[in-house]
């Protein structure tokens, strides 16, 4: 092998260790890693059936000092009457943030569905709420917008935030990338 071509392989090879043996962007310490508040929005952008809809969504998913997530979430979305479409809480089992921007996943332990088809059972599944903390309008956003409530969402995943609060905020602290 000629010198050149050590000098390329040697190199390659020293990044390709360093590479790997670096720790995912995911790997930050999550310690300080707060998304937490409560907001309500109208769905009337979702479509004319979503019209006069309201949703609330509360959060407080944090990391506790031994990087362990912790915290509760709930959602109560209400009919343009203001009588009951779905309302359900749970226990959160991951939290991701950076720059302002949080996501928040957890699992479902009680649910009221009465806007949903009889056969709806939400208790069990996982899903993903998403926020941005963002000077004068923060945004939210759901994982079950786009394949319903089907199938659990993978851990810290959601839509991104999509839906303009109209009252109420989020505060996202920390980041738990890089």
């Amino acid at each position: 092998m000629r010198r050149g071509t050590r000098i390329w392989v040697a190199a390659l090879a020293g990044i390709a260790a360093v590479v790997a043996g670096a720790p995912t962007a995911a790997a930050g310490d999550p310690r300080g890693v707060r998304v937490t508040g409560s907001a309500s929005g109208r769905l009337d952008a979702l479509g004319e059936y979503w019209k006069g809809h309201q949703v609330r969504f509360t959060v407080d998913g944090r990391f506790s000092g031994e990087g362990q997530p912790s915290g509760r979430f709930h959602v109560d979305h209400r009919t343009p009457g203001g009588g009951p479409f779905a309302e359900f809480e749970g226990r959160v089992d991951c939290v991701l943030a950076s720059d302002g921007q949080g996501v928040v996943t957890g699992v479902i332990e009680r649910a009221e569905t009465p806007g949903l088809p009889p056969e709806a059972n939400l208790v069990g599944r996982r899903v993903g709420i998403s926020v941005a903390d963002r000077p004068g309008r923060d945004k939210l956003g759901w994982s079950w917008i786009a394949g319903g409530f089907d199938k659990d969402t993978l851990p810290c995943t959601s839509a991104p935030p999509f839906l303009n609060v109209d009252s109420g905020g989020y505060r996202v602290t920390g980041s738990s990338i890089g």
